[in-house]
């Protein structure tokens, strides 16, 4: 009878272990804001006007993944998980563009790791430099800075040159639109403010590129989209 017991116990366990590590390997991601720019970017000295939109779900409480949109023709839309935390990309096709969305709108067709993200992201972070200044209020209570990136830690001559325009909100949204910006991922851990904005509208000038950044929609959601480990598809 005792044996009977401690071999029901250590099955118990055993399934215990494999739902734990099922539930470890799982990629489990929640979304509550689809985020909508358009973006405008002029070269000089080629002469070149290009005009793009920029299409984003995110957690506007953890920084670490998002969600990216690719309209690959007028038919067709595919999206991607950028997940940052765990170095991995999560491929999908988009069968339905209707709000509110759900994890039911998101095929899963497979994963790529991204290969040495954390290292190249210090690297980055080691050549971004970036000073912003409340410069003031306008109507409707929206809130003008200017903010510069430098070249070098010394922090003299900009190399980029923005005004930005936000608007208060619920929840800090400021760094979707400065990623756009400025190009650069982590930038909500080198220009941070004491309240909660989304970025309204912005320009920016450089040697050879003026870029003009305006919010065209966003949309609260509230939907999960979890990858079990048997789904995973690597590809390289």
């Amino acid at each position: 009878m005792e044996e009977g017991k401690t071999i029901s116990m250590k099955k118990l366990i055993l399934l215990l272990l494999i739902l734990s590590l099922t539930n470890a390997f799982s990629q489990e991601y929640h979304f509550d804001y689809f985020v909508k720019y358009k973006f405008q970017s002029k070269q000089k000295k080629e002469k070149r006007t290009e005009n793009f939109e920029f299409l984003s779900i995110v957690n506007s409480k953890d920084y670490s993944y998002k969600i990216n949109f690719r309209a690959e023709s007028r038919d067709i839309m595919t999206a991607t998980i950028i997940d940052l935390k765990n170095n991995l990309q999560h491929y999908f096709h988009v069968t339905n563009t209707t709000f509110p969305l759900s994890k039911l709108n998101f095929d899963y067709k497979y994963s790529k790791r991204i290969p040495s993200a954390k290292k190249q992201l210090e690297d980055e972070s080691k050549r971004r430099f970036f000073r912003s200044e409340f410069v003031g209020k306008q109507n409707e209570g929206l809130s003008r800075y200017l903010i510069n990136e430098y070249t070098n830690g010394k922090m003299k001559k900009p190399r980029v040159s923005a005004e930005v325009i936000f608007a208060d909100f619920q929840d800090d949204l400021s760094y979707i639109g400065l990623q756009f910006l400025f190009d650069y991922y982590e930038i909500y851990n080198k220009v941070k403010f004491e309240k909660n904005y989304i970025v309204k509208s912005a320009s920016a000038k450089s040697e050879n590129l003026e870029i003009v950044l305006s919010l065209d929609s966003i949309e609260p959601q509230n939907f999960d989209i979890k990858i079990n480990p048997d789904q995973l598809k690597f590809q390289n």
